[in-house]
């Protein structure tokens, strides 16, 4: 009796952590992303094979975001706008004052008729729409009305692209306001995708590394950070796997951070083996770890932050000591002190 009950305990123990990493939670302004659709996760991921095939140009468009991203977020938060929308000038415009065939211009892409109605001065000799803040503010502005009047962010968000009323009718015609159900233009259709792309390879770039204990694609022989150079990515075959099925930390997971030290090194190359002495007890995975242990795992550079692999999937997260996920190149040759994040 008692070893049959300890049987169904282990049942039960074993589907628990079987349903912890069953689909990556993916979300767009605090509205999930049904990874759960087929068509919505290979979507997803060819748009990301499409960023990974040409990834030379991450690293410049990542630092040139962290430069803008202090400068906007601000601005999104005054007017109430999720975080997420700082990703939206990007997918525009790469955060350059370009101009698109039809007439948008600046980071936000904004047309002259719209630019205008929101207060902006479109002159030959001045084009407010290239002024960062003055155009942020505007952007707002219109997003916050498309908001009011579709009630979502995501279709907001597809309607700055294509207009309100092109998303309004689509709705009353198909009878539906899922966007991932919705039959829209082929640019609008991918436009959610594009901005979710970014977001997932800026904020997990660990789940995209080709050897990365828990990546979503398979393992393969080659070493490749996402935003180094490296190999490029041309054969399908590297991505047979390519349904995210990592968990993913929810708004009420638990998260506890434990205090470690980097054990320095000189020199590091991708896939390197990067060892941290514990200064806290870790239990994770039905695994105890007592402190002053030495743990290690392989590493990545990625964006000049080194991802390490500790093999508990994405369980045990290492960050810096200000809590950042991945942990500098500096930290690593002096041997600084580092934390974890167990989730």
């Amino acid at each position: 009796m008692i070893k049959r009950y300890l049987h169904i305990i282990l049942i039960c123990a074993c589907c628990m952590i079987t349903g912890g990493l069953s689909a990556q939670q993916v979300a767009f302004c605090g509205e999930s992303v049904p990874m759960e659709r087929d068509f919505v996760n290979y979507r997803l991921m060819d748009v990301i094979k499409g960023h990974l095939r040409h990834r030379n140009f991450l690293p410049a468009l990542k630092a040139r975001s962290e430069q803008y991203f202090p400068l906007i977020v601000p601005i999104l938060q005054q007017y109430h706008i999720p975080e997420d929308f700082k990703y939206l000038p990007i997918v525009e415009s790469g955060f350059t004052n370009a101009t698109s065939v039809v007439g948008a211009q600046g980071v936000w892409q904004l047309m002259p008729a719209t630019a205008t109605t929101l207060g902006l001065d479109v002159s030959d000799s001045n084009d407010e729409r290239n002024e960062l803040l003055k155009s942020t503010h505007a952007a707002c502005k219109y997003l916050v009305q498309l908001y009011n009047q579709l009630h979502s962010w995501t279709l907001a968000a597809a309607a700055y692209n294509c207009g309100p009323g092109n998303i309004s009718r689509n709705i009353r015609k198909q009878g539906s306001s899922d966007y991932y159900q919705l039959m829209l233009n082929s640019e609008t259709a991918q436009y959610i995708y594009k901005i979710i792309a970014i977001k997932q390879l800026f904020e997990f770039p660990e789940l995209y590394i080709p050897e990365f204990g828990y990546n979503v694609f398979n393992k393969t022989t080659v070493n490749a950070s996402v935003f180094n150079s490296g190999p490029s990515i041309e054969s399908d075959k590297r991505f047979r796997s390519i349904k995210i099925n990592i968990g993913a930390k929810s708004e009420k997971a638990t998260v506890t951070t434990l205090a470690a030290k980097m054990q320095s090194s000189k020199s590091f190359e991708d896939g390197q083996l990067v060892s941290i002495l514990l200064l806290d007890d870790l239990q994770a995975n039905g695994v105890y770890i007592r402190k002053q242990t030495k743990l290690s795992g392989r590493g990545w550079l990625v964006s000049n932050r080194i991802y390490v692999d500790l093999g508990f999937g994405n369980m045990v997260v290492l960050c810096d000591a200000g809590g950042k996920k991945g942990v500098t190149p500096e930290t690593l040759k002096t041997g600084g002190e580092v934390r974890l994040q167990k989730i």
